[in-house]
C-alpha cells in the first residue's frame, strides 16, 4: 500500500517538479498538498453498494473540468491565499491517454460539489483518494456518495486501498 500512495504522490508532484518553468503559487499549491498528504491514513478499501442519489459524477476528460476538480478539492484550505496556490497546482495536471490517475466531479444540483481520484497500478492495485466535497450540509453525505461511486468503479481491480 506504501508503495502503491508513493507512486501516486510522484505522480501528482511530477505535473510541477517536473515542469519547465513552474510558477511560484502553483510551487507553494503543491507543498500544501504534500504537506495534507502526511495527515492522511490509508486503509484497505471494503466494498461499497453504490446507488447514485445525489451526485452526477464525471471523469475529468479536458481542462474546464480539471479547473472544477481543483476549485472543489481546494475547498478545503480556508486561507484564501492558500486555496488559490492549490488552485494553481492541481489546475497543471496534465493527462495522457495511459495515465495511472483518473479524476472525477461530482455535480449537486448542476454544480460542482464533490470530486475524487483512483490512482491505478496495475501491480499494485488501486487507490481511492483526494475525495473531497464543497463545505455545504450535505458534505458529507457527498463525499461518501463519491467514496462509494469510485470504489463501485474500481472493484474489478484488486487489491483496493483508500486514504482518509
Amino acid at each position: 500500500m506504501e508503495a502503491l500512495i508513493a507512486k501516486k504522490n510522484h505522480w501528482m508532484d511530477s505535473h510541477i517538479t517536473e515542469a519547465e518553468f513552474p510558477t511560484p503559487e502553483s510551487e507553494q499549491g503543491l507543498a500544501l498538498y504534500q504537506a495534507k498528504q502526511t495527515s492522511l491514513t490509508a486503509t484497505s478499501a471494503s466494498h461499497a453498494s453504490y446507488e447514485p442519489s445525489a451526485l452526477s459524477i464525471y471523469p475529468v476528460d479536458c481542462h474546464p473540468l480539471t479547473i472544477r476538480y481543483a476549485v472543489v478539492y481546494a475547498s478545503q484550505w480556508d486561507d484564501q491565499d492558500e486555496h488559490s496556490a492549490v488552485v494553481e497546482y492541481l489546475t497543471q495536471i496534465m493527462f495522457e491517454p495511459d495515465s495511472p490517475a483518473q479524476l472525477f466531479v461530482g455535480f449537486f444540483k448542476g454544480k460542482p460539489a464533490a470530486c475524487g481520484m483512483l490512482y491505478h497500478d496495475p501491480e499494485l492495485g488501486t487507490l481511492v483518494s483526494d475525495i473531497a466535497a464543497l463545505p455545504v450540509p450535505a458534505q458529507d453525505a457527498l463525499c461518501q456518495e463519491m467514496r462509494d461511486a469510485l470504489i463501485a468503479r474500481a472493484e474489478a481491480d484488486s487489491p483496493l486501498f483508500e486514504m482518509q
